[in-house]
């Protein structure tokens, strides 16, 4: 399958004009198009009134969104990048969507896989702080897994067009579809509101584009009473940078420490380690590869956890989406237990 396009040096997407109309057919998605068109409007106006030589360098600065071809050579190429294209093009779509209705846009990966299958399901969740529970029904091996993931930016432009301060919410849910005997329960759903500070920085470094870089604030709990509660405060940093095909992730962060009688997982750091590490791979603009990878970085008693996914396309707007998880933390109920898990389903928004 051929790929879209990249100009011939990646343009900065806070430098483009408003996208033109004829580009904004080439969006398949329905509300990012009609976020296109929104923009374009205004900029179809004016441009009648402009010079030539200002309608052709607008042309030439919008040729990010023209279907020409990557270069499939392979290599680290910055001129002919596919994940500086991708990022650059999601940043432009960013800030067009956010001129025509500045409400949610999509953050983290949501995708839903009606079935998956956990090795060994966890009968009995343990927390030093709290002991031992029990679930009120025989926890199956086979349940459902979705997530969805949205951010809202709540203020533009604080010190530069660049920085923006945002709201996000991702939500993680486990779903006990199969156990029809017990009512098929929502065995286990996880919360994360966050606050952050992102700046668009774009910057050449290396044989690539240091394209983001953000730090915030983000709680996530289960919202369950003791001893089933989890929950637990921290400092986020996010690193995105990208070579060619390859979208890397560096998103450390730093535990708020609380008291012991508030601590309901005081351990978690030893089996989560102190950061998320993302690589993705763009095979091409429909297809990805992506691994993701934790380590608590202790030299005895190591931990890492491994969660690898490949989304493809099923159709003209459905993504199909296969999810391998081992490792520690897949759930908070669960941080401190070994699980193995292999699902099936659909990718709703994707990294890029």
């Amino acid at each position: 399958m051929s790929l879209p396009a990249l100009a011939q040096e990646t343009p900065d997407p806070y430098s483009l004009p408003p996208t033109r109309l004829d580009r904004c057919l080439l969006i398949e998605n329905g509300v990012k198009r009609l976020a296109c068109f929104d923009a374009a409007l205004d900029t179809e106006a004016a441009s009648q009134a402009a010079s030539p030589e200002e309608r052709a360098q607008a042309e030439k600065e919008t040729e990010l969104l023209s279907p020409r071809q990557y270069s499939d050579t392979g290599g680290v190429d910055r001129e002919n990048s596919m994940a500086a294209a991708l990022v650059s093009r999601h940043i432009a779509t960013e800030r067009a969507f956010m001129s025509f209705a500045g409400g949610f846009l999509p953050y983290r990966q949501s995708y839903l896989l009606p079935y998956t299958y956990a090795q060994s399901a966890n009968q009995r969740p343990f927390s030093p702080a709290l002991g031992f529970t029990d679930y009120d029904y025989d926890v199956k091996n086979h349940e459902a897994k979705f997530q969805f993931s949205f951010k809202i930016p709540l203020l533009s432009g604080i010190f530069d067009k660049r920085t923006t301060l945002w709201f996000g919410y991702t939500q993680l849910s486990f779903w006990q579809l199969y156990n029809r005997e017990d009512s098929a329960p929502f065995r286990e759903t996880n919360y994360a509101p966050e606050l952050f500070l992102r700046y668009d920085a774009g910057l050449d470094l290396g044989p690539g584009r240091l394209d983001v870089v953000s730090l915030g604030f983000t709680h996530q709990s289960n919202g369950q009473t003791e001893p089933q509660s989890r929950s637990w405060n921290r400092i986020t940093g996010n690193l995105v940078y990208g070579v060619d095909r390859w979208l890397f992730m560096a998103s450390p962060w730093y535990r708020i420490p609380e008291s012991r009688s508030d601590d309901n997982n005081p351990d978690i750091e030893k089996y989560l380690g102190y950061g998320d590490y993302w690589a993705i791979f763009k095979v091409d603009e429909h297809r990805s590869i992506s691994l993701k990878l934790r380590n608590n970085l202790r030299a005895s008693d190591n931990k890492t956890s491994v969660e690898l996914g490949y989304s493809f396309p099923l159709g003209s707007s459905v993504k199909g989406y296969i999810q391998y998880f081992n490792g520690y933390g897949e759930s908070l109920v669960d941080y401190n237990e070994r699980m193995h898990r292999l699902g099936v389903g659909i990718m709703l928004h994707d990294w890029l």
